[in-house]
């Protein structure tokens, strides 16, 4: 053999051994988690333990059926009280034989056991029509969900029964019926992520029931060939979101747009049947980035849309469905709650859903207090000048602009619209939304109940920006003077601004010389507050951590106290409150608080309540802040946010010696704290104790968690107190 040859032969048989290697590795990777998976099947495991171990990927032939039971929570089929029977005796019964002959010999099962399958599913359909008084009809998706369940290796028809009711209650919304609640829902989405095609849709009276009925009522078995619905199952329970069907629709028909666009002009019914055939090509391989682009919609939209219509479309107990019905039909655009905009402005650039907020209250009303992250929008001026409007929108779109590029608190993709609340004041509201979405513009939503709402559910006050009584315009000045109204906002910036900038003083220069009508004063406006925005912080106003420079003992602890991190009796719990939020806590989705990007550590415990009650949660710690997640019994992809604190904020974490799980994390909870200490008498008189601020919690792996935790808030005092350090680092 040559030495070339040899060379080739040689390079040849290392690639052999390389490709052989990769193959093994994989092979022993997947065996890892699936083995792990079976050990904790066996164990006795819930929901969260497959979701972890399982990471929604395609399931074995012989755990499918016990992870989907574990997914579904079906403890006890005889819990469903099914009734075995062969008696098939409904007026509707050929019409049942008939599906259920064309579904079995569609799908690739043996033929030895094609006759029993059929009776099984026959025998389903009638008893659960039998019991709930339902009538069969062709087209529902009943057949459709029986038929993935063909190919499990179910025990009974008792277990087949329990399956397809779980499935059929948990996941298929109600009223999905032509022009159903569920599908006014999904136009409302597909609005929010891509207007241009919601808009060609409206225009051709093409209406989601005509081509997404069958994926909706059939959690799309009815669409999707054999050999890609089990391993798409195996993901969707895995992700336990009921909500997630709709976001596998907006992935098909935007992945379609093109396509769809191309087709405008072709007759309508051809664009529905080209709709209703995009599964048809889907393939396994296509799953995990079918999958993927729906967790990239659903994280990338507000989730209170889920708090305030899941009772309505997955509950049978929810007596307020005729009403939300009602302002799911009349919504003209996706609603937000004031909570979830609240949240997202306290939580800063690290959260989701980012939103720009566009009061568009009168001037009078913006001028007199408003969220301090808001962006003034007169919707009076629509109609009074649409000119004048034009331009100012503009403006607005710009300053959103440099609001993000900046970093501001304020800065958003999701436009935000806010009304008054009042019904007389709002429509006008709605003019400027629908004036957007006639652009086409995306992340159009409007916050539900409008800053009536707002108002009282802010809790602290530093958010809202109230006009001083300096700068109020006596009677011998007009409201509408626009050289009035911009050296007020200049004084206001001015003020608050501990340091102005180049561009800040270009803006503001710019507001004295030019706001001289009414177009340049809002324009100038707008771009100003821009800068007030991303400059001033309530969060700054807190209590500040003690510095390393400081030669004080206050803020934290007196001389010769305790650690801040010590292990003590914890006998301060007769003082302490609870920080559980005061009105209706958020409600989240777990999974996709997951996937936070700034996630750091999350840990499984039981958060203990002011009256000693355990409640099973989630402790989550990102870079800057510490949250609590507490679980719904009833519904498991969601929880309550109870506790949201800044890492800065917490001054002591204790825990009780005789039982070290149990741990207690305290807060600074009064901005003037220190100075109240200095105020009290030195001697002779006893010193008033204040309630302390606390969360307590359970939590099995308490050690490594509090070193975690004091590790990061180490890391964020330094970042306080050596901000220039950490910028050039």
């Amino acid at each position: 053999m040559s030495d070339d040859n040899k060379d080739v032969f040689e390079a040849e048989d290392e690639a052999t051994v390389n490709g052989n290697d990769n193959e093994v590795f994989q092979t022993e990777e997947k065996n890892s988690w699936i083995n792990e998976l079976r050990s904790a099947l066996e164990r006795g495991c819930d929901l969260g333990a497959i979701r972890n171990i399982g990471k929604c990927r395609t399931l074995t032939d012989d755990l499918r059926l016990p992870v989907w039971k574990t997914c579904l929570d079906i403890d006890d089929v005889n819990e469903y009280n099914y009734v075995d029977s062969d008696v098939f005796d409904l007026p509707e019964q050929n019409l049942i034989r008939e599906d259920v002959l064309r579904i079995v010999r569609t799908s690739n099962i043996n033929q030895d056991v094609a006759a029993s399958k059929m009776s099984d599913i026959e025998a389903v359909i009638t008893f659960y029509c039998k019991k709930n008084n339902e009538t069969y009809e062709k087209g529902n998706g009943w057949i459709d969900l029986l038929k993935p369940l063909i190919a499990l290796e179910y025990k009974d028809r008792a277990e087949l029964y329990a399956i397809f009711v779980k499935i059929r209650d948990l996941y298929i919304p109600r009223y999905c019926d032509a022009d159903g609640m569920s599908y006014h829902l999904f136009r409302l989405l597909l609005l929010y992520h891509d207007p241009e095609l919601c808009s060609f849709f409206d225009t051709r009276k093409i209406t989601p029931d005509l081509y997404a009925h069958a994926w909706i009522r059939s959690l799309y078995a009815g669409s999707c060939s054999s050999n890609a619905i089990l391993p798409l199952w195996d993901r969707y329970f895995q992700h336990a979101d009921q909500f997630f069907a709709f976001f596998l629709a907006l992935v098909l028909l935007i992945s379609a747009k093109e396509q769809v666009l191309e087709i405008g002009d072709k007759d309508k019914q051809e664009i529905i049947e080209f709709l209703s055939k995009a599964l048809a090509n889907l393939e396994v391989a296509d799953l995990e980035d079918f999958c993927s682009l729906a967790n990239h919609y659903a994280s990338n939209t507000p989730q209170s849309f889920r708090k305030e219509f899941y009772s309505c479309l997955f509950s049978e107990t929810d007596s307020n469905v005729s009403q939300k019905a009602c302002s799911i039909y009349q919504a003209l655009c996706l609603p937000v709650s004031v909570q979830e905009l609240l949240q997202a402005n306290q939580l800063g650039g690290t959260a989701g859903v980012r939103y720009f907020i566009v009061d568009c209250r009168p001037a009078e009303q913006y001028n007199s207090k408003h969220l301090y992250t808001a962006f003034h929008l007169d919707a009076n001026l629509l109609l009074e000048d649409p000119k004048e409007f034009a331009g100012t929108v503009d403006a607005l779109l710009a300053a959103q602009k440099q609001s993000i590029e900046s970093g501001s608190n304020a800065g958003g993709e999701h436009l935000c619209f806010m009304g008054s609340g009042r019904e007389e004041e709002d429509k006008y509201v709605r003019m400027v939304v629908a004036y957007f979405l006639q652009r086409n513009t995306k992340y159009i939503s409007i916050a539900s109940g409008g800053y009536r709402a707002l108002a009282k559910a802010i809790e602290d006050p530093a958010m809202i920006t109230k006009a001083k009584q300096a700068n109020k315009p006596t009677q011998a000045t007009s409201v509408l003077d626009p050289l009035a109204i911009g050296t007020a906002i200049k004084q206001n910036i001015v003020e608050k601004l501990p340091v102005i900038n180049t561009q800040t003083t270009l803006l503001l220069n710019m507001i004295s010389s030019a706001v001289k009508t009414k177009s340049l004063e809002v324009k100038d406006k707008v771009k100003d507050y821009i800068v007030q925005t991303s400059s001033t912080d309530p969060a700054q106003a807190e209590p500040r951590h003690v510095s390393k420079q400081d030669k004080v003992d206050k803020l934290y602890r007196q001389p010769n106290a305790s650690s801040v991190f010590s292990l003590d009796s914890d006998n301060e719990d007769e003082l302490a409150s609870s920080s559980t939020v005061k009105d209706a806590p958020e409600l989240v989705d777990i999974e996709s608080w997951f996937r936070r990007s700034d996630l750091i550590h999350k840990y499984e415990c039981e958060h203990i309540d002011e009256n000693n009650r355990t409640h099973p949660s989630f402790l989550l710690v990102s870079s800057t802040h510490l949250y609590i997640l507490r679980k719904l019994p009833e519904h498991k992809t969601m929880a309550n946010l109870v506790s949201r604190r800044p890492l800065q904020t917490i001054t002591k974490i204790t825990s009780r010696k005789n039982f070290p799980e149990i741990i207690t994390f305290r807060y600074s909870s009064n901005q003037d704290e220190n100075e109240e200490e200095q105020k009290q008498p030195q001697k002779g008189k006893t010193k008033t104790k204040a309630p302390i601020d606390r969360d307590k919690v359970y939590l099995p792996d308490a050690g490594d968690a509090t070193k975690n935790i004091k590790l990061l808030i180490m890391k964020m005092l330094n970042i306080l107190d050596n901000p220039e350090e950490s910028t050039s680092a």
